[in-house]
């Protein structure tokens, strides 16, 4: 219990981020994620709505993770970093579940304390398997590297490191989510991770003692009775994509991957109803070339040559300014559209800068990946689907 826990905000053009401590936390956001002013009564014509904006879900989204670090984290501690050594690295392979859990726990908690519904709960769901899908370096860098290794990869990221690593945050939320689902699954609800949050809480933040490196795993297995070796081995150890589809199905929700529709294509739940037939939904943004611009450049500069790409396969690199396609201007704005238009695998011309030497590039564009994920409510859902799923988010 609390007398106060204080939320600093700092609020700028452009920023995002927080920092956990033991009884507040410091967090950055950008003005335009804050709640807008109602509609003052001389204009009765706007529109109004219950549903928080897309910038403001986000910052409530941060809210909510620094929130949750108040016990994951600040009490609920890695035995590794109890007593670490200041003056360098201290590594755990346990980030997963300090950061990964509580980034599954912080959308969660705002469906469950009512701040967003169902349909914008399974949305922000879907965003972050997309996320996950659209990063390479999952199929490089297992979640338990990932965790030890942030120190010297995570937080010392290069124009690679979506081919070479995954996030621990994002991926590590994922695999919470399918541990969640699969001891509900598998007790047939009379457990969840809920439960294993509470025996953390018990063993070790109410004591103060550090857990173990695998104390996590071995408190879910204690406190379920189930085996849950196979879980984490593939979860945890290998770079295997955890398969979502059949846990979310008991849940009475979908899961459909498709081509992205183009740079703002984030995914979603297209407010929680089932997608339309795959013929009307199957279409694409067209082509595309398989790089990462740098975001705060005017000009299409390249900040990330995914592996697997057209640009790979051609010689683009990072660090490439592309003026041209086709001898068409291209910008920052227009270079997804312009490859968009060229037919699959067709031979273009792309020109770029590299430092000051003019290059010309014979790339073949590829079709998009299916790495867009849709989640949504099935029509013929398991018999007291309605009810598990109440049970989760409710």
């Amino acid at each position: 219990p609390l007398d106060r826990y204080l939320f600093l905000v700092t609020a700028v053009g452009d920023g995002y981020g927080g920092l956990e401590h033991g009884y507040s936390t410091s967090l950055l956001c950008s003005r335009d994620d804050l709640p807008q002013a109602p509609a003052p009564s001389w204009n009765p014509g706007a529109p109004a709505t219950d549903k928080p904006s897309d910038g403001y879900r986000r910052f409530l989204g941060l809210c909510s993770h620094e929130y949750f670090h108040l016990w994951n984290v600040k009490r609920i501690r890695p035995r590794a970093m109890m007593d670490g050594d200041l003056s360098g690295e201290v590594h755990t392979g346990l980030l997963w579940a300090f950061e990964g859990i509580t980034s599954y726990y912080d959308d969660l908690t705002l469906v469950r304390s009512g701040c967003i519904d169902e349909a914008g709960y399974l949305d922000l769901l879907a965003q972050s398997i997309t996320r996950v899908l659209r990063t390479p370096g999952r199929l490089v860098q297992t979640l338990a590297q990932s965790s030890f290794d942030a120190w010297t990869k995570l937080y010392k990221a290069d124009e690679n490191a979506a081919n070479a690593i995954i996030s621990y945050y994002v991926k590590g939320a994922l695999v919470a989510l399918a541990l969640d689902l699969t001891i509900r699954q598998r007790t047939q609800g009379a457990r969840s991770l809920d439960d294993v949050m509470r025996a953390l809480w018990e063993h070790h933040g109410r004591t103060g003692i550090g857990v173990p490196e695998h104390g996590v795993e071995a408190l879910a297995v204690e406190v379920t009775g189930l085996d849950l070796d196979p879980f984490f081995s593939q979860a945890l150890d290998s770079t295997e994509d955890i398969d979502l589809a059949p846990l979310l199905v008991p849940m009475g929700i979908g899961m459909r991957l498709r081509p992205s529709r183009g740079p703002k294509d984030l995914g979603g739940s297209g407010n929680g109803q089932p997608p339309k037939s795959p013929e009307g939904r199957e279409t694409s943004a067209g082509p595309v070339l398989g790089v990462r611009l740098q975001p705060q450049a005017s000009e299409a500069v390249i900040a990330t040559v995914l592996t697997g790409s057209a640009a790979l396969a051609a010689g683009l690199a990072a660090g490439d300014t592309v003026i041209a396609v086709d001898d068409i201007r291209a910008t920052r704005d227009n270079l997804d559209g312009l490859i968009a238009r060229v037919q699959p695998e067709a031979a273009v011309r792309v020109h770029a800068f590299r430092r000051d030497e003019l290059l010309t590039f014979a790339v073949r564009p590829l079709p998009p990946p299916a790495d867009t994920c849709e989640l949504y409510l099935l029509e013929h859902a398991p018999p007291d689907a309605a009810a598990r799923r109440a049970a989760w988010l409710a």
